[in-house]
C-alpha cells in the first residue's frame, strides 16, 4: 500500500479529506485538508489528523462496503483520536 498527501482538487462546497484507490492500493490524503488543520490547530494536530485519515481509509480498504460512520468509528477505535474536531474545522 502507498500513502500520498496530494491535492485532491475541488469538490464543490465539500472538502474531500481522503480516499482509498483500490486500483493502485493507494490512500490519498488531501494536502488542502492537512494545510487547513495545520493552520487552524497546529502541526501536532495535523499529524493526528493524518493518522486518523489513514486509519479511516484502511478500514475502507479492509471493508469496501463500510459506511462513513463505520470507518469513522473504526478509526477512532484504532487510533484513540476523535475525528470530530477535524470534521468541524473542515466543514467551515
Amino acid at each position: 500500500m502507498t500513502i500520498e498527501i496530494v491535492d485532491l482538487g475541488d469538490w464543490g462546497a465539500a472538502t474531500l479529506v481522503s480516499e482509498y484507490d483500490p486500483q493502485g492500493d493507494t490512500i490519498r490524503i488531501n494536502a488542502r485538508a492537512v494545510a487547513r488543520v495545520r493552520s487552524g490547530l497546529g502541526d501536532a494536530e495535523a499529524r493526528r489528523f493524518t493518522t486518523v485519515a489513514i486509519a479511516h481509509e484502511c478500514h475502507h480498504r479492509a471493508f469496501p462496503h463500510a459506511s462513513e460512520a463505520q470507518a469513522h468509528a473504526a478509526a477512532r477505535e484504532v487510533t484513540g483520536i476523535d475525528p470530530a474536531p477535524f470534521e468541524a474545522l473542515l466543514a467551515r
